[in-house]
């Protein structure tokens, strides 16, 4: 499965979609920052303003070390979860799913996401698979992996 290219409107996409934490516009951003106000960081005017701005400013994002504006680690989550429901099928069961992040997707990366099956097995009359799942961006680079477990339907014949 192939994810990207990362774009900035992709990241605001995802955290509308999210509801991020932290974002809040006009009075609720000013209601925000008064009742916890180590949460903003002033922008280049000098105006409280939301940490999540790493995700879309690239000057904000590179303060803290990273080299551009980039992705939310849990779309990266979310993307290995549809990597495995779209293996599975309409009539499988996602009986659980791990994600853990290695590094930060900046604007312009693709991720490709790739899984191989690790152990089949039956369980209490549950047909069940376990899965590897790893995401390289264009470059090789390791951004993050996971793995699953499948129920797939009784009709399916596994090996053990």
């Amino acid at each position: 499965m192939v994810k990207g290219p990362m774009t900035v409107t992709g990241f605001i996409a995802y955290a509308q979609g999210w509801g991020g934490l932290y974002i809040r516009a006009n009075k609720l951003a000013w209601k925000q920052v008064q009742a916890h106000r180590g949460l903003g960081i002033a922008n280049r005017f000098g105006i409280p303003d939301c940490p999540e701005r790493v995700h879309w400013e690239p000057e904000f994002a590179r303060m803290v070390g990273v080299p551009g504006a980039y992705d939310y680690g849990p779309e990266r989550c979310s993307w290995l979860t549809h990597h495995l429901t779209n293996w599975m099928g309409d009539d499988g069961m996602l009986r659980r799913a791990s994600c853990k992040i290695r590094r930060h997707n900046p604007e312009g990366d693709t991720l490709f996401i790739s899984g191989n099956v690790t152990r089949r097995f039956v369980e209490d009359g549950r047909y069940l698979v376990e899965i590897a799942q790893e995401a390289r961006n264009q470059n090789n680079e390791l951004s993050v992996i996971g793995s699953g477990t499948v129920e797939l339907p009784p009709r399916t014949q596994l090996q053990t």
